[in-house]
């Protein structure tokens, strides 16, 4: 039996007009369902309540006095998260809980009360906050059907997050300057204490000098307190340099600004930062391939490898500082070694808890002061003026025409691509379910069969006079792929079949012996479909007599056949139902075959009419006793597997298949069946009228060869 299933390499790749066809076919669905979500979209829209917008404007910027009392003009350090967490903390409970209560946004309306936790949730769904980019701008946006009280959550809103970040900055600091007291307090007694010893122990000692000491004296002091600050400076930088270390690149460049002072690296990471930003807006607004969003990738690739190689440069500097300030403590190591080993020399032991103890005072009464001017120094920043929150914009109520939701071109537009989306959807997932044939590739990869003609769907019986060239010409076709596919020196002795009902065998069959007996050729039908016979209804012949009369023995061959209209055109009907009932046993019976052999001897060309291959038996026994069968499927009609069934019954049953006809073909919507006919097209229109040439200036030859060209 031939394999009829295709493989996997037998499998072709869909090609764009592929899904075309599936839209074209199913364009009255993708309107359909266009045109309803379309209208549902603009229905919903029009009675949804009106929204409105109002917004508020503030200028954040980090904690600092108005005026610089006691530091410098310096740069400050870039903190890339810093408008990041402002931007949290507007929508945090610290600030909207106050605004909530300011407001009474927990009741509604008047006999509700919200739970604060319900009402913070509503104030949240209103509150849009964006930032500016490249900027320290804030805008605060409320959505409400009041305007009104939008602007007012809005103005509170900034109103409580400007004085919240001043109220934090002052209990902060008031907080440090209880400490700071506190740590003076004990300072002083640790003063006090040192004073007493070196008293104590100048007397003790009968030390000559009140109040100071010899020069190799305070050489040495300085000499300590230099090693003391290098070894500090040499810690802290070993310390810096191990735990930079530790980082990686992205550590790196959010760590970095805060151990440094550097403009370049503070630009390249507002560069940085600025270019990520961009990029994720312009993937949103144009996706991951297109060039602008490429262009983009490149040049944030290209900021990060010079942040990168500035971040190493830094990094080997700290390499740097760090072996100088090493170098440096072993240097004055050496040089105090050498004061200590003179001092031994030129001094003897007798003033060392002295001088140990004037050492300890003067560094309690340092620290002291530290914190003393330290203390003064907070106070009088602490009544400094601030403005770390600036209100640019207050929000006012929008006029009633200016609301912002819904939007109805928007959701319109929203709607219609959504419509088109849904309809294509549901396009291909009915033609994902569709299993019929489609094709004529379909015919040639899941039948194994080539397809020897396509039928229109809206051809009619070529008997009747008013029908198309282009249907006529199909036929025409369809003719001669059959005497092509029979092999040579056989009659033309055809068993037309189908898979289910009502796929146009009888139709096919009534159309194809037309053509036939328009040929010259002697056509003879045999309606061998007993059970709901139809052929002579197409012929415009009797059913009164029959095969079913010869099959029961009460007619001959030559009695049964009728002529009809049609020239050169004969039939044979099914015979009376009742008769013909009779009959169905009689179809394997050698009657039948004598019928098949004599009619093929006496006619050119015998079709014969069957039942449905799928629903009886009939078909594959006549099928077995003519020899060769045509089947015919109706273009999207029944399941693929159907026809694959009946091509494996035929088979098993011992006929053969010489090919398929695709009936009933949507050939405007099928560009693969249009090209059937619009190929023909030219050459079944009639040639043009050529103008008559004055019979002077006509040449014989000429003329004799524009006549032969002329002609088709």
């Amino acid at each position: 039996m031939e394999q009829i299933a295709p493989t996997a390499g037998q499998e072709s790749r869909l090609h764009f007009l592929d899904y075309w066809r599936v839209i074209k076919t199913r364009k009255v669905i993708v309107f359909l369902v266009f045109l309803l979500v379309v209208l549902t979209d603009f229905t919903i829209t029009l009675f949804q309540p009106k929204v409105y917008l109002a917004s508020a404007r503030i200028k954040v910027e980090p904690e600092k006095p108005n005026v610089a009392v006691f530091t410098a003009n310096e740069v400050p350090s870039y903190d890339p998260y810093f408008l990041q967490t402002q931007f949290e903390i507007i929508q945090s409970q610290k600030i909207l809980y106050p605004v909530i209560q300011q407001l009474g946004l927990q009741r509604p309306e008047p006999g509700i009360d919200l739970p604060m936790e319900i009402a913070l949730k509503r104030l949240k769904a209103e509150l849009s906050v964006r930032r500016y980019r490249d900027t320290s701008l804030i805008e605060i946006g409320v959505y409400g059907p009041n305007g009104r009280q939008a602007a007012d959550i809005a103005n509170t809103i900034a109103e409580v997050f400007e004085r919240d970040r001043l109220e934090v900055k002052r209990e902060q600091t008031q907080k440090g300057l209880d400490k700071l007291r506190d740590e003076a307090t004990q300072q002083e007694e640790q003063v006090r204490k040192a004073q007493d010893k070196v008293e104590q122990l100048r007397r003790e000692l009968d030390v000559p000098i009140i109040g100071t000491v010899k020069l190799n004296d305070l050489t040495m002091q300085e000499l300590e307190r230099q090693l003391t600050d290098a070894r500090a400076e040499a810690v802290s930088r070993e310390t810096r340099l191990n735990e930079v270390k530790k980082l990686d690149l992205r550590q790196l460049r959010s760590t970095m600004s805060f151990l440094i002072t550097d403009s370049i690296l503070q630009s390249l990471l507002q560069n940085l930062t600025d270019t990520e930003t961009h990029l994720e807006t312009m993937k949103q607004d144009y996706g991951p391939d297109n060039p602008a969003v490429l262009s983009m990738l490149a040049t944030r690739d290209q900021l990060q490898q010079q942040l990168d190689e500035r971040l190493q440069g830094i990094i080997r500097g700290f390499e740097v500082d760090y072996q100088m300030a090493k170098a440096r403590v072993d240097e004055l190591q050496k040089q105090l070694d050498d004061a200590k080993t003179a001092n031994l020399v030129l001094e003897s032991e007798r003033y060392r808890p002295f001088l140990n103890a004037q050492r300890e005072e003067e560094l309690q009464t340092r620290l002291y002061e530290a914190v003393q001017m330290r203390i003064q120094q907070a106070s009088i920043e602490m009544e400094v003026p601030r403005s770390p929150v600036e209100v640019l914009d207050r929000a006012e109520a929008p006029p009633p025409q200016a609301y912002v939701r819904p939007n109805m071109w928007l959701n319109v537009t929203m709607g219609a691509f959504v419509g088109v989306v849904l309809g294509v959807a549901l396009a291909f997932f009915i033609e994902f379910l569709d299993t019929s044939i489609k094709k004529i590739d379909d015919v040639e990869r899941y039948l194994g069969l080539p397809v020897l003609g396509v039928v229109g769907q809206q051809a009619g019986l070529l008997n009747s006079g008013d029908v198309s060239v282009a249907h006529l010409e199909a036929y025409r076709m369809m003719r001669t792929n059959i005497e092509f596919a029979k092999p040579d020196g056989t009659s033309t002795s055809l068993c037309v079949l189908s898979s289910g009902a009502g796929e146009g065998k009888s139709f096919t069959i009534a159309n194809l012996a037309y053509v036939y007996a328009q040929h010259g050729a002697r056509v003879l039908v045999v309606d061998s479909d007993l059970r709901r016979p139809g052929i002579h209804q197409y012929l415009g012949a009797s059913n009164d007599r029959g095969l079913a009369q010869y099959l029961t023995g009460a007619k001959s061959i030559p009695e049964i056949i009728q002529t009809t209209s049609t020239p050169n055109l004969s039939v044979i009907a099914a015979g009376s139902d009742f008769t013909a009932k009779e009959a169905l046993p009689l179809l394997t019976s050698r009657r039948m075959t004598e019928l098949v052999e004599q009619v093929s001897q006496q006619f050119d060309v015998v079709f014969y009419d069957t039942p449905p291959v799928l629903g009886v038996s009939d078909a594959a026994i006549i099928a077995r006793e003519v020899g060769r069968a045509l089947l015919v499927i109706q273009h999207r009609r029944y399941p693929r597997n159907m026809a694959r069934r009946a091509v494996q019954v035929i088979q098993n049953a011992g006929g053969k298949l010489l090919g398929v006809v695709v009936n009933s073909v949507q050939v405007g919507q099928d560009e693969t069946y249009y090209y059937y006919h619009d190929q023909s097209e030219p050459y079944q229109r009639p040639p043009p009228a050529r103008k008559p040439q004055p019979v002077a200036a006509a040449k014989p030859a000429a003329s004799d060869e524009i006549g032969l060209s002329g002609k088709y």
